[in-house]
């Protein structure tokens, strides 16, 4: 391996639980029910399938906009106020892995505008050598689209890339652009055909360096 890229929300930043949170309220303030699961399944997930996840939810065409406007509403001015804790062990694990031979990126569907900052009051900035965002590319995970972009920007072949995930599209994402994946459940455990896809599953802390080279 020559590099580990890293996925931000629940990954590094403890933040899937906020973004869970606010799906669901921003469904019930409009009067629409979006269930834990339902949400669970829209974790970093291109709006062309999230949308069809809500809307089948829902029973109403065009909810997801409206949902998705005012969930993007509502923590915007949540993060005004309030920073994600780290992941535990996220801080110990990069200091490990500092010295290896290996590059280092974040690959995220989220905007890297309002999580560098994050990254930076807790002093983990400086430990990426990329950030790769969804707004490099036309479709966001689970399509293996920002994998293959980010191995690009790299100049890496994917098979010398190992990806650490928390969730199935992240997984998914990954897994399909050639990446070895060691997923780090959050929100949610792998099931059997998630478990195929896996190098290992493990806490961040317990990754060890062979896991990696």
């Amino acid at each position: 391996m020559k590099a580990v890229l890293f996925d931000l929300d629940g990954t590094i930043l403890d933040s899937e639980k906020i973004y869970l949170i606010f799906w669901m309220e921003s469904a019930r303030q409009l009067g629409f029910s979006l269930s834990r699961e339902e949400a669970l399944k829209v974790r970093s997930c291109d709006p062309s399938i999230s949308r069809g996840i809500i809307e089948q939810a829902t029973g109403v065409p065009g909810s997801y906009d409206q949902i998705r406007a005012l969930r993007k509403q509502l923590m915007t001015a949540y993060w005004k106020d309030h920073v994600p804790e780290l992941k535990p062990g996220v801080v110990e694990f990069l200091d490990r892995i500092h010295k290896l031979p290996l590059q280092k990126a974040i690959v995220t569907t989220a905007d890297p505008a309002e999580k560098l900052p994050m990254l930076r009051r807790y002093g983990i900035a400086d430990y990426f050598d990329r950030i790769v965002s969804v707004k490099d590319v036309k479709r966001g995970k689970p399509y293996p689209d920002i994998y293959i972009f980010a191995c690009e920007q790299l100049g890496l072949d994917p098979g010398e890339c190992v990806a650490i995930e928390d969730a199935p599209n992240g997984v998914k994402s990954a897994y399909d652009a050639g990446v070895h994946v060691i997923m780090v459940p959050d929100l949610s455990k792998p099931d059997e055909e998630l478990l195929k896809m896996c190098r290992t599953v493990s806490r961040i802390d317990l990754i060890s360096n062979s896991d990696l080279l």
